[in-house]
């Protein structure tokens, strides 16, 4: 959830407290959702720096111990 928290309170009584948190847990995922992005030091990476951090590319290839050894 995002750092500043919104009180949400329905009062109705028709609705019983299951109804009422599921609707309070709805407006809140709502809410964090659509939050706005946080502010930024000034500091911005490229885009292209940015996606391949996300997508977890790397310039060469880790293999896995042993994989590309030669055998005798």
């Amino acid at each position: 959830m995002s750092e500043q928290q919104t009180d949400i309170k329905i009062s109705s009584p028709a609705a019983s407290e299951v109804e009422t948190a599921a609707v309070v847990a709805a407006l809140r995922r709502f809410l964090d959702d659509n939050a706005p992005a946080p502010a930024t030091d000034g500091q911005q990476q490229p885009a292209w720096l940015a996606a391949a951090l996300s997508e977890g590319v790397q310039r060469q290839p880790q293999l896995p111990v042993g994989w590309a050894e030669s055998r005798a």
